[in-house]
C-alpha cells in the first residue's frame, strides 16, 4: 500500500480525508516540487494506482486542479500540466503590485497596525533560503503577503488577491529555481518592508514592494512566451 493510500484509512488523529483531495494533493505536489513539468501529460490510471483510490476520485481532483490552473484538460489528450509563461508571469506580478500598493497605503495612511505574524513568517522565509526549500518558501511568503492585504479589512479584496494564489505559489517557486541566490535579497526586502510598515512609511513601502514585485530579466527570458 502507498504511503498516499494509508492515509484514506481513519487514525487517532481524526477521520480519513475524502480520496479526491488526497489525489489533488498529490498531483499538486508533484508539479510544485518539479517532478511533473508544463507539457507533462498525467496518466489517470498511474494516479489512481500511486494514491491507491479508483478512476472517479482522480477525475473529480483534476477537473478541480485545471480550475485551480495547475493543469489544462482537453478532449483525446487527457490531463497537461500547464506551463507558466511568461507574459502570465509579468501579469501575476503587475495584479500583486496593485492590490498591495493600494493596501499598503492604507497601512500607512490610516497608521492600521500589521500582523505580528509577519516577523515570524520572514524568519521562517530565512531558513528555507538556507534549506532551498521552494514549496514550502513559497507558502510562508504567500502567507507573509496575504496578511499586509488582510490587514485592511477588506474582504473583496482579500478574496481577489486569493484567487491569484496558485499563479503566485507557482511563479515564486519558478522564478527560485532560475535565481536561488537572490533569496537574500527576496529576505532583506521582507525585513524592510515590515520597518517601514511598521514605522508607517508610505514612501519606502511603495518603494520596496515595487521593487520586490517587479519580473525578474532573466526569469522571464527562460520562460515560453
Amino acid at each position: 500500500m502507498t504511503q498516499a493510500a494509508r492515509k484514506t484509512k481513519s487514525t487517532e488523529d481524526g477521520p480519513k480525508r475524502p480520496a479526491k483531495e488526497l489525489v489533488y494533493d498529490y498531483v499538486r505536489g508533484k508539479i510544485l516540487n518539479g517532478e511533473w513539468r508544463g507539457g507533462d501529460f498525467i496518466e489517470e490510471k498511474i494516479v489512481s494506482d500511486a494514491v491507491g483510490v479508483s478512476r472517479t476520485p482522480v477525475r473529480e481532483a483534476l477537473h478541480r486542479l485545471q480550475s485551480d490552473h495547475y493543469i489544462s484538460l482537453t478532449p483525446r489528450r487527457g490531463a497537461v500540466v500547464r506551463q507558466i509563461t511568461a507574459q502570465e508571469l509579468i501579469e501575476v506580478y503587475e495584479s500583486r503590485r496593485l492590490i498591495e500598493t493600494h493596501a499598503m497605503q492604507r497601512i500607512c495612511q490610516e497608521r492600521l497596525p500589521i500582523p505580528t505574524v509577519l516577523r515570524d513568517l520572514y524568519e521562517k522565509m530565512c531558513v528555507t533560503s538556507k534549506s532551498q526549500d521552494f514549496v514550502q518558501r513559497a507558502e510562508y511568503d504567500q502567507a507573509f503577503h496575504r496578511s499586509i492585504v488582510a490587514t485592511i479589512n477588506n474582504a473583496v479584496l482579500v478574496e481577489l488577491y486569493g484567487s491569484l494564489q496558485v499563479r503566485q505559489q507557482r511563479v515564486a517557486i519558478a522564478a527560485m529555481r532560475v535565481q536561488p541566490a537572490r533569496a537574500e535579497t527576496i529576505d532583506q526586502e521582507h525585513h524592510d518592508l515590515i520597518v517601514a510598515l511598521e514605522n508607517f512609511d508610505e514612501d519606502s513601502a511603495i518603494g520596496i514592494i515595487s521593487r520586490h514585485l517587479r519580473p525578474v530579466l532573466d526569469v522571464v527570458s527562460r520562460l515560453p512566451v
